[in-house]
This record gives structure tokens, C-alpha cells and sequence, in this order.
């Protein structure tokens, strides 16, 4: 599967929270603030975008196979995040939670467009598998 729709819609997105971080001044305390939420959040995009090229080479995988490589996936990314939130807290000389806020959408958003990317699988096979089990009655 071309993977240019996903880099072209995560980049998007990332230059739409980079506007967002620099427009809106209760999301980051100060400029060091914003370079540095930015760039948790450039490593975020790094992550999703190697992790859902990964999911996307493997949906061609038996169903089982599938689900553990996209499991394991998002585990680690979550994993991966809380890490990443856990660095911000210990270099941030000041406390912004609107920063942790911001930080968590970041990753449901990316977490929804990975699933967006990934559902014409899951949906071929829910209908593959439906389609079976109506032949077998």
C-alpha cells in the first residue's frame, strides 16, 4: 500500500498543532515551551508514521497475525508517549498541564487516523468472515 496519504495527512496535521502551539499562549508557557512540545511532538509523528507503515504492510497477514502486530503497535506508541510526556515533565522547568493536554489529543488524533487507514481491512474481513459463516448454516 502507497504510503504518501499517510505522510501527507500526518504532516498536515502536524503543521495544523505546530500553528496551534504558537497561536494559542495557554498551551505553552514560553518559547522554549513551544520548541519543545513541538519537537515531543515531531517524535510523536516520527512513531505513528513508522508504526502505522508497519500496520499497513502487514494487512495482507492472516487476521490473528493482523491483531497482534497492531496491538503490540499501538502498545508500544502508548508506551512510547507516556515516555515521551514523562521527558517533557523532567525538562519543562515549569509545569503546563495544558501542555500535557495537548500532548494526549496529539496522540488520539494520530491514533484515529491510524485506524482510519487501517479499517478497509478490518472491514473485508469482518465481511469476509460473515460471509463464511453465513455458509456454513
Amino acid at each position: 500500500m502507497n504510503s504518501k496519504p499517510l505522510v501527507k495527512t500526518y504532516s498536515i496535521f502536524f503543521f495544523i498543532q505546530c500553528l496551534l502551539l504558537f497561536a494559542i499562549p495557554q498551551l505553552s508557557k514560553s518559547n522554549n515551551d513551544k520548541f519543545l512540545l513541538a519537537g515531543i511532538s515531531s517524535i510523536m509523528l516520527f512513531l505513528f508514521i513508522v508504526g502505522t507503515n508497519k500496520i499497513l504492510k502487514g494487512l495482507n497477514i492472516s487476521q490473528s497475525r493482523f491483531n497482534a502486530v497492531f496491538f503490540g503497535s499501538m502498545g508500544l506508541r502508548m508506551v512510547s508517549t507516556l515516555i515521551l510526556i514523562g521527558i517533557y515533565l523532567l525538562i519543562s522547568p515549569l509545569v503546563n498541564k495544558f501542555g500535557i493536554i495537548f500532548l494526549i489529543c496529539v496522540y488520539f488524533i494520530y491514533m484515529s487516523f491510524e485506524i482510519k487507514f487501517i479499517l478497509p481491512k478490518l472491514r473485508t474481513d469482518s465481511e469476509k468472515s460473515k460471509n463464511t459463516d453465513d455458509a456454513r448454516k
